[in-house]
């Protein structure tokens, strides 16, 4: 990827998110971006104060694209189905961005230093507040239980599904067995679970 320099900040940022999302978090800094910017090495620090302001940023954009999928599914034909494409798109969305995932949600960043990032989270869970809120008629007294309830599930099969692939096919474990048919049973099970969702 060629990078034209006309709005750097914006150029490193999608540098830092193409490179973390190929290799990970483990090796990033902001002179390895300027190196593969094709930029000299003092000049990501006219943009970013430190590596955590570059990381907020594409974690910010990992959140950003993240609602995007959201957004883009299609009304299924009852709220219910709604909320389990939600879920489906969350996983979906976590296997095929390994290391952004890891970046948005495990990454110790202190979101309340970063307004950008703490906005684009909040608006990724609004989304899913959103379609519980629908789902209970507009009940805001449950609204907040049942989110949490809903985004502790998901990213729980999310992470059992990556353990999963990480496992030796020839494991005769019984976390390999169990685990192996959570992604083929993935609509089954959240749609059990959306069913029974109610702290009322």
């Amino acid at each position: 990827m060629k990078y034209h320099h006309g709005n750097l900040k914006h150029q490193l940022i999608s540098c830092a998110y193409d490179w973390i999302a190929a290799n990970g978090i483990d090796k990033i800094s902001l002179r390895n971006i300027a190196k593969i910017a094709k930029v000299s090495q003092t000049a990501p620090y006219r943009h970013f104060k430190s590596k955590d302001h570059l990381l907020a940023e594409v974690a910010a954009r990992g959140f950003d694209n993240f609602s995007q999928k959201m957004n883009e599914n299609r009304p299924t034909e009852s709220l219910t189905g709604d909320l389990v494409k939600c879920g489906v798109t969350y996983v979906e969305f976590g296997l095929k961005n390994k290391y952004i995932m890891e970046l948005m949600f495990h990454y110790p960043i202190k979101t309340n230093d970063f307004p950008g990032l703490s906005a684009a989270a909040d608006n990724a869970f609004g989304i899913l507040q959103d379609k519980i809120k629908d789902l209970h008629q507009g009940n805001t007294d449950v609204t907040h239980l049942n989110s949490m309830s809903m985004h502790a599930y998901v990213h729980g099969l999310l992470n059992i599904i990556q353990m999963n692939e990480r496992i030796g096919r020839s494991d005769t474990t019984a976390f390999y067995k169990a685990s192996a048919k959570v992604k083929s049973n993935l609509e089954q099970m959240l749609s059990a679970f959306v069913k029974n969702l109610d702290f009322s």
